[in-house]
């Protein structure tokens, strides 16, 4: 073995990658810029859920609500807004709170008369996993309320004498839960019911830029391009023609990965499948020219895998895939407005977990369609400076 060869190779290869500054950029700055992120989403996106409280009103009310406030997680842990019984899914459907306690205006007055009556909590709904936290905490404070007017009850009608240490299932408790009502979805859905939204925008954008971006670059590496100008097709035939193809396979593909989703893994949807295509659609001609866009200014297959973190990376932690948009960090909230997977994940979640109709996410439609034309017009700009 020569090591003084394999030294020569070695230092071939490092000067090669010095005279490349993308390729050090890829290597030094990308991942500082990624995992900044990271730590900025990580440490400062508050996780808070709220809690919308319609209290009894009635007689005698003021000593349960006293006990209710006692009753409540701290701050940091829940935050609660008090409401109407006519503000209950106005309140939801406008994403002020994740669920609702609704207690009767008469339940002091019921308790009082040994009535049991009902309290009803109502779960937003959208997000299985939030419904399902939210609806053991409510339920675990309306059972702590019923223990506690219990022993109450119990000391009152035996003065002097302890109440006993027992559960909430095994106490004759004052009060009754009705079963929880949801505004949107429902005891059925799942997590991966409220992932698939969000995965089916990501590999219509990702999976179709990287595609498009690697062969319109085979097509420009091997000369293809330059052998089509012989032909008569003018320069705006060869970029629509270019455009026209990419996007024709690319939404092939996200038609597969749609009905695969609904019909082989068979996730729970709400709204029109319609509306969900025509959000893939908008999303994937973006994608298309995107990826167009961002290969005229590389030179290899390697180069385009470096737009990959900067394109996908920050898309996935800055578009509502895992935090919502409106908890993560303040200064992160406005480059997340600039992105088009926050639209797609908003109009896909709530199609399919809401029940969206076209004026619901009509906001989100032209936000990327707006997107959509604005690639295209890169796109085509930057593939007639490249054949000219």
């Amino acid at each position: 073995m020569n090591f003084a060869r394999i030294a020569a190779l070695a230092s071939r290869i490092i000067r090669q990658l010095l005279r490349d500054r993308r390729t050090l950029a890829l290597i030094f700055v990308v991942p500082v810029v990624i995992m900044t992120l990271l730590y900025l989403v990580l440490t400062n996106t508050s996780s808070v859920h709220t809690l919308a409280l319609v209290r009894p009103s009635g007689p005698g009310s003021n000593q349960i609500n006293t006990l209710l406030d006692s009753l409540l997680p701290g701050k940091d842990t829940l935050h609660v807004v008090n409401i109407n019984a006519s503000q209950v899914d106005s309140t939801l459907k406008n994403g002020d709170a994740d669920a609702a306690v609704v207690f009767p205006a008469d339940f002091a007055q019921a308790v009082a008369a040994g009535q049991q009556p009902a309290v009803q909590i109502v779960l937003e709904g959208s997000d299985p996993t939030v419904a399902s936290a939210m609806n053991d905490l409510a339920g675990n404070i309306v059972r702590q309320l019923g223990i506690a007017l219990y022993v109450a009850k119990l000391k009152q009608s035996q003065p002097g004498q302890f109440a006993p240490t027992s559960s909430a299932g095994s106490l004759p408790l004052p009060l009754t839960i009705s079963q929880p009502r949801y505004i949107y979805g429902g005891s059925q859905y799942t997590y991966n019911d409220a992932l698939a939204p969000v995965f089916i925008g990501i590999f219509s954008f990702f999976f179709v830029f990287l595609l498009t971006s690697i062969a319109f670059l085979r097509e420009r590496s091997q000369g293809t391009i330059e052998r089509v100008l012989v032909s008569p097709l003018t320069r705006a035939e060869l970029v629509l023609g270019y455009i026209g193809g990419f996007t024709i396979f690319a939404l092939v593909q996200s038609i597969v990965v749609l009905l695969f989703v609904v019909f082989v893994l068979r996730v729970h949807y709400s709204g029109n499948l319609a509306l969900v295509f025509l959000v893939t659609v908008l999303l994937t001609i973006g994608s298309v020219n995107l990826g167009i866009f961002l290969s005229t200014f590389a030179q290899n297959e390697f180069q385009v895998v470096q737009f990959i973190p900067l394109v996908l990376g920050i898309q996935v932690f800055l578009s509502g895939v895992f935090w919502p948009v409106a908890q993560l960090p303040g200064a992160l909230q406005p480059i997340s407005y600039i992105l088009p997977l926050t639209y797609a994940n908003n109009a896909l979640r709530g199609v399919m977990l809401k029940g969206n109709t076209f004026a619901d996410i009509a906001g989100q439609l032209a936000a990327l369609l707006l997107f959509a034309l604005l690639m295209v017009l890169l796109s085509t700009l930057a593939m007639r400076r490249r054949v000219v």
